[in-house]
């Protein structure tokens, strides 16, 4: 999905919060920021909602030298 998604898309899921926790830790991976709602008919429900977005970055120059 972060091939298919523009920078600064959204995506809805909706699932129990066990499936929502692992979406998010992949999705903090690949630099999305994500936010978890509660179900509308209230926090006791067990499926909840999951927000993420894709933010825009770019890869910095990370170069090293070594000296021998």
């Amino acid at each position: 999905m972060d091939r298919i998604l523009r920078p600064e898309g959204a995506v809805i899921i909706r699932d129990r919060v066990d499936v929502l926790n692992k979406v998010s830790k992949i999705a903090g991976g690949m630099r999305w920021n994500t936010q978890m709602q509660d179900h509308e008919d209230g926090p006791l429900v067990s499926e909840k909602i999951l927000f993420a977005v894709k933010m825009y970055w770019v890869a910095g120059e990370n170069i090293t030298a070594s000296t021998g």
